[in-house]
């Protein structure tokens, strides 16, 4: 049954841009920060990077931040269940992505116990996102350790540019209820606030043979926002919210507490400093893996400045402070070390140098960090940009980046159950998987290039290649010790770093507006990856991890100043144990008066479920099914 959710705005429409109404030309001069945290056009960034903007977010009809991201080339997203998700470029796509940054209004929300990012904690209001930036290859030399494969930076709107009120509630069959609002005014003549709320329930998901998989959820989420503009040259950001989750049936609960302040002072027309810091808490009490917290002190400090004509140089230090503490509630998950604290120290330096009229830009930098693991870790890259003409970009990158453990891998933290007993002298032994207390930094070396091309004001090519040579990948290593139990011991299994490999292939996109009231975007991703290790079962197995082909096609179309539609279209290659599939989701959207319109949502709609991800560690798997719902959003 089709659901209906209703949005209320109390005040005039929305300040931002709205991309829709925006040329090809101005969508490639957006401004990006990704790459080399100073604001850059997009069509000038020496990188593989795609922008997905509020409008294009919005015009995807989806509910999760995950789902929007399936529109970029070259990222893999694949739902796990029905509020986790894998999600990585360039391959490595699992529910632990460990070589994926992501990064929420500067806050990073990659967990350091178990390597990844927790995507259900993550459910912003859509409309008060301002644009996602992608970085497909390395980000290292400015973000840092783990973003190996790439950087997600998720950039809100200020409270500036979300004045009034927006109040919503619905629901579909999947998506069975939402419902929150926002409300945005000011405090005297310069500072400006938004306050939010939110709730969501998501139905569960199914198994292979059509019962429930019940991993239904609910979320709440609260918070503010507050920006100073106390003159031309300051802008003051204080800003927090808390999120809450919670499955019934599957017992999960969790939530997120965070707090973000930071502080941009431009000294002169060619010099500004950034100072910031944040507060951020996760709590997670999982039945198939364990209940545990992690408080997060983060402080960052970076200075832009031009030296000489030329030159335009960033530099910037930061210290961050985890403290984690864990306690077992499945048996197969044995705790051993129930707190511990992580230290992460960083200095970085770049330097963008213009030449030929900046025709010619050559960008140098590197990133020196200390941690608790591993010690020092240096990821230096260089990337060069050349403009023949206005209308092309062509540009080259050398990177070394490095991905630390986690603590699961590097701290005897855990010890998970990893297969059946097996008789061995002494007795019966469970395989057990243990942590490492002396593993080595992941290590990538990536040689990338790409080429931008605008043959017509209507049409625009990005594409770009790459190869990665990765050496000290961490698996699970051979049996290293025999413990004697009754009934059963335990044959331990550490991490080691015993994989390396090579993936290479490429990322195209091309984008046309036969008309001016309509948009075609289709996309092609290619990964070919050679693993080597002492067990070559293994090897192998982690190959077949990576889909070899992703194709996307977009096409949004507005029929009138009234109406329009939209359509997703996605084929994603086969990887082990899951199939190929071909989907598509739908959105159609009319404006019913000037301020109030309703859309109709499809998605997933050619089969009534497929898998996406093959069953993962301490987790449960499901399938993905058909899904409706339809919103109604009303501004004046």
């Amino acid at each position: 049954m089709i659901g209906l959710v209703v949005s209320l705005n109390i005040q005039a429409q929305d300040s931002a841009n709205d991309f829709a109404d925006l040329s090809i030309e101005q969508l490639l001069n957006e401004s990006v920060t990704s790459v080399t945290k100073r604001e850059t056009r997009q069509v000038d960034a020496p990188a593989a990077i795609s922008v997905l903007s509020n409008d294009d977010i919005q015009r995807t009809g989806a509910t999760t931040i995950a789902d929007a991201l399936r529109l970029v080339p070259g990222l893999h997203v694949g739902a796990v269940n029905s509020g986790e998700f894998a999600v990585s470029a360039r391959g490595f796509s699992n529910i632990f992505s460990n070589k994926m940054l992501v990064l929420v209004d500067g806050r990073a929300v990659y967990n350091a116990l178990f390597a990844g990012v927790f995507w259900d904690l993550q459910q912003p209001i859509v409309e008060d996102l301002d644009r996602i930036e992608i970085i497909r290859g390395p980000g290292a030399a400015v973000w840092g350790a783990n973003a190996m494969n790439g950087v997600i930076n998720i950039v809100s709107r200020s409270a500036r540019e979300t004045q009034g009120g927006l109040a919503y509630v619905g629901g579909g069959n999947i998506h069975e209820s939402m419902v929150g609002g926002r409300y945005g005014g000011k405090i005297g003549d310069d500072i400006y606030y938004r306050i939010f709320a939110s709730s969501q329930s998501t139905h569960s998901y199914t198994n292979a043979d059509g019962s429930s998989a019940e991993d239904d959820w609910k979320s709440w989420q609260g918070g503010f926002r507050l920006d100073q503009y106390a003159d031309a040259s300051t802008h003051l950001t204080w800003q927090a919210d808390v999120t809450k989750l919670e499955q019934e049936t599957g017992g999960l609960d969790a939530y997120n507490i965070n707090t973000l302040g930071r502080l941009t002072y431009e000294l002169s027309g060619r010099s500004s400093i950034e100072l910031q810091a944040y507060y951020d808490r996760v709590y997670r009490d999982s039945p198939l893996r364990a209940i545990g917290h992690s408080d997060t002190f983060d402080f960052t400090a970076q200075h832009n400045f031009s030296l000489g004509q030329f030159h335009d140089i960033t530099w910037g230090l930061g210290y961050r402070f985890i403290a984690t503490s864990v306690k077992e509630t499945n048996p197969l998950a044995k705790v051993n070390t129930n707190q511990f604290d992580l230290n992460l120290f960083s200095l970085f330096f770049q330097d963008e140098w213009h030449m030929f009229q900046d025709k010619l830009t050559v960008t140098t930098g590197a990133r020196v960090e200390h941690n608790d693991y591993t010690g020092f870790e240096i990821q230096p890259n260089l990337r060069v940009l050349f403009k023949p003409t206005e209308k092309q970009t062509l540009w080259a990158a050398v990177s070394r980046a490095v991905r630390t453990p986690a603590a699961t891998e590097g701290m005897d933290v855990f010890a998970f159950a990893y297969g059946q007993p097996f008789a061995a002298p002494g007795g019966l032994y469970v395989p057990t998987v243990v942590g490492n207390d002396s593993p080595s930094s992941e290590v990538l070396w990536a040689y990338e290039m790409g080429y931008r091309l605008q043959p017509h004001r209507k049409v625009s090519i990005d594409s770009a290649a790459y190869y990665n040579r990765y050496k000290d990948l961490i698996n699970v290593g051979e049996i290293s010790r025999f413990n004697p139990g009754i009934p059963v011991g335990t044959a331990e299994r550490p991490f080691k770093n015993n994989l390396s490999a090579e993936t290479y292939g490429g990322e195209l996109a091309v984008t046309v507006s036969p008309t001016d009231t309509w948009r075609l975007t289709t996309s092609y991703s290619l990964l070919f990856a050679d693993f080597h290790g002492a067990d070559l079962s293994i090897a192998e197995e982690q190959e077949r991890f990576m889909p070899t082909h992703l194709v996307g096609l977009r096409s949004s179309y507005d029929f009138s100043s009234r109406a329009s539609f939209d359509v997703q279209l996605r084929y994603v290659d086969q990887i082990d144990m899951v199939p190929s599939y071909i989907t598509a989701d739908l959105r159609l959207l009319y404006h019913l008066t000037d301020n109030l319109d309703i859309s109709l949502v499809a998605q997933n709609i050619f089969e009534d479920q497929h898998l996406e991800q093959r069953p993962q560690a301490v987790t449960i798997t499901t399938q993905v099914p058909r899904g409706f719902y339809a919103k109604i959003t009303w501004r004046f």
